[in-house]
């Protein structure tokens, strides 16, 4: 078996079903086959994928798992010499499969790759190719320099903004929303850490590769979609903002020491505490301008009180 292509599902039903179809249509070249582990779904997905896929191997989980755990469970079952790592809601359009696993067929310095990724208007998803999370970034991020000066080197460098993502090269870190490892080294590293429930798990993968002194490559000539946060939506406004920080925090503590984890926690405050005053300060002509506005700036406020709050230690990550 060449790649086993490896699936965690939580009520992404619709957009799963997608997925299959994308993976059957436009992979051919190679032996491969599709592992689908299932959160314990309540939307059908499990149903959905024993009637419509009976080729696909379906691990039902029992329970939530979230990414690492789930990835790893399905790791567990796979016979293939690579891992493809790849999102429910992602599409292929090109033969992108056969690509990645061309590519560390002949490239063993390469311990991992992932390709270009789009969004679903197909501009460019940025995170398909980043570098570590730092304090500086977090605070251009919070503070929008990323977005004022979108081609700094210096307030875009956590996700390379001032690269077009066009050309293929090394990079720090590869979306877990499509990456392929080889197999023995998913093995040796134990997969994801598991203490992450979900985001942060590819950064830490990508971190300890790097620290076995391989490569990770992006490939720009492979494509796929991402209909990102299909998921974690469902989880309600501050489920996503707060778990990325939070993984983010334990990455850098894991990886990097308490001092560059706590130096990021306190960009997470000056941001968050930031935009709370800027919000509260033009709340009122916002409201004014266009009253259905009144729901998206209480929505705001809401997400940004709850960032700072836990940038503060004065509260926790939503409930599973």
């Amino acid at each position: 078996m060449d790649v086993s292509i490896c699936i965690v599902n939580w009520n992404t039903r619709e957009l799963l079903r997608a997925c299959l179809r994308s993976i059957a249509s436009c992979t051919e070249g190679i032996d491969y086959e599709v592992i689908v582990v299932d959160n314990e779904s309540s939307d059908g997905s499990a149903a959905m994928v024993g009637q419509q896929f009976p080729q696909v191997k379906l691990v039902a989980a029992g329970a939530n798992l979230g990414f690492a755990r789930g990835s790893n469970l399905a790791a567990r079952h796979a016979t293939g010499d690579f891992v493809l790592y790849l999102n429910p809601d992602t599409e292929l359009v090109t033969n992108a499969v056969a690509g990645m696993w061309q590519f560390l067929q002949r490239d063993p310095a390469s311990g991992a790759v992932g390709c270009r990724i789009l969004n679903s208007d197909g501009s460019i998803q940025l995170t398909c190719a980043s570098a570590f999370p730092s304090p500086r970034n977090e605070l251009s991020s919070m503070l929008l320099l990323d977005r004022v000066f979108p081609s700094s080197r210096l307030f875009s460098a956590r996700e390379l903004g001032y690269w077009d993502h066009e050309d293929s090269r090394v990079v720090d870190c590869l979306s877990g929303a499509c990456m392929m490892v080889r197999r023995e080294l998913v093995e040796q590293l134990g997969g994801f850490d598991e203490q992450l429930f979900m985001y942060g798990e590819d950064l830490d993968l990508c971190c300890r590769l790097g620290r076995l002194q391989l490569q990770l490559y992006y490939l720009a000539t492979e494509v796929i979609y991402h209909h990102e946060g299909a998921a974690s939506r469902k989880k309600g406004r501050s489920f996503a903002p707060l778990f990325q920080r939070a993984s983010n925090y334990y990455f850098l503590r894991k990886n990097f020491g308490p001092v560059r984890a706590l130096a990021y926690r306190g960009a997470v405050s000056i941001g968050a505490g930031a935009r709370l005053v800027v919000g509260a300060a033009s709340l009122p002509l916002w409201v004014w301008r266009r009253s259905e506005n009144s729901p998206r700036a209480r929505d705001f406020m809401a997400r940004h009180g709850d960032l700072l709050l836990w940038s503060l230690g004065l509260r926790g990550t939503p409930a599973r």
